[in-house]
């Protein structure tokens, strides 16, 4: 190890740098301590602050970039375009990403969540541009994000199984432009978005497998809703308006989170990746509102899943989650392959896990990071085009099989040990459809 750096549990247990990290939060977060029985989080670093010494992790970056980089624009924006009744050019991208009117959702093949990571292939430009100061990449969000905002219709909505999933993910990319790449014209864009979805989406938090649309079948009832008020605060605390804070609270899933903060384990059955997603919602409500009942909620449920992890950090075989000491996780490594889903699961990991490191303090979030980061995404295959034209996943009845994408979402991650503090700072993983 170098002689002056530092390691991510010297870094965690300084109180200096405690210290430091909590006198600067911004007073727009309206995070008071007065009363808490914790000190004011930690700050992250911004990603123009560190460097990544690590040849696998920036090696995977740079693929993830360069793919995103070269897709077809026209591409990137049919499936939207088709939905508005508008003309759409361009090379279908295949798989999930493609609009297949006549889709039938028992197949869970081609066209099941049509343009539902345009948002997420957004925010990773942004954030690859804040890690890189590329020019280019730049360009590249705000052309997107113009191309977009003449595009986006309720058709989308109306004619989509995860309207509030894609909402989502459409705040996130948005706010990682104005946030990362300084696009004057995205909280604009947010607002004419969030105008729109909203006559789409339920207007509270409505759990997954609840019918909410009338004359739809089972697959529309498959949305997220309960996922989304992390992104909204976030939005909040960027800039975009009072709006976006109350919208946060709104669809706050606390019929899923009253229970984790009683200490009840309410995750048995419940689809894995969006309920541990949505535990980055209960902490954006603590940060952002002081509710101490969602920070609870958010460290309970983390306790109660990693007492139903495996070794290598994964959880959720067949997407599942399990109630306490259930043998279905042992009996799992005999009855599956889908152990983990590695790319969204991951991602959703790596928020939860920094929201309560910077909260507790505590190393063992850094630990429980790392070991997913090691053990699963990094083990991630490059996107290889040759294997097949689609770029997202596709099931089909008998087998799924997960054909890798190509965004990369950051995870900032706070050093790791034995290794530089500069080091894997920021992680992109290779998420594909999360739904």
């Amino acid at each position: 190890m170098p002689p002056h750096a530092v390691t991510r549990l010297k870094f965690v247990e300084s109180s200096t740098l405690c210290l430091a990290g909590a006198a600067v939060l911004p007073g727009r977060w309206n995070f008071s301590t007065s009363g808490s029985p914790f000190p004011a989080p930690l700050e992250e670093f911004g990603y123009d602050q560190v460097s990544l010494n690590s040849e696998i992790h920036e090696t995977q970056f740079q693929h993830s970039i360069s793919v995103l980089m070269g897709l077809n624009e026209d591409s990137l924006l049919k499936p939207m375009r088709q939905m508005g009744g508008q003309s759409a050019t361009g090379e279908d991208l295949g798989g999930w990403y493609n609009y297949d009117p006549n889709y039938d959702w028992h197949t869970f093949d081609a066209g099941f969540a049509p343009g539902a990571t345009y948002g997420q292939w957004v925010s990773a430009l942004a954030r690859a541009y804040a890690i890189s100061g590329s020019e280019e990449l730049r360009k590249k969000v705000l052309r997107l994000n113009r191309l977009y905002a003449e595009t986006m219709s309720d058709g989308f909505y109306e004619k989509n199984r995860f309207p509030a999933y894609c909402y989502d993910k459409l705040v996130c990319g948005l706010i990682d432009s104005h946030r990362w790449a300084g696009d004057p014209d995205a909280l604009a864009i947010l607002q004419r978005t969030t105008d729109m979805a909203l006559r789409h989406i339920p207007e509270r938090a409505v759990e997954q497998g609840q019918s909410w649309r009338p004359g739809t079948d089972e697959s529309y009832t498959w949305d997220e809703s309960y996922t989304i008020s992390e992104n909204l605060f976030i939005a909040y605390q960027r800039g975009a308006g009072d709006r976006y804070k109350e919208l946060g609270v709104r669809y706050l899933h606390d019929s899923f989170f009253d229970p984790l903060a009683a200490g009840e384990n309410a995750l048995s059955t419940r689809h894995a990746y969006s309920h541990v997603n949505s535990l980055s919602s209960a902490m954006q409500a603590y940060l952002t509102v002081g509710s101490e009942k969602h920070l609870h909620a958010a460290k309970n449920g983390f306790d109660m899943l990693m007492a139903q992890s495996f070794a290598t950090g994964g959880w959720g075989p067949d997407e599942r989650l399990r109630a306490t000491d259930s043998p279905e996780v042992a009996a799992s490594l005999a009855n599956t392959h889908s152990s983990f889903k590695t790319p969204c699961g991951a991602y959703a990991h790596f928020k939860l896990t920094r929201y309560l490191l910077r909260v507790f303090r505590d190393p063992q979030y850094g630990d429980s990071m790392e070991k997913v980061m090691y053990n699963t995404i990094l083990g991630q295959s490059p996107y290889n085009r040759t294997e097949g034209p689609s770029i997202i996943p596709t099931t089909t009845l008998k087998e799924k099989r997960f054909i890798r994408t190509i965004a990369g979402l950051a995870a900032q991650v706070h050093s790791h040990r034995s290794r530089p503090i500069t080091e894997s700072i920021r992680i992109f993983t290779m998420p594909r459809v999360c739904s």
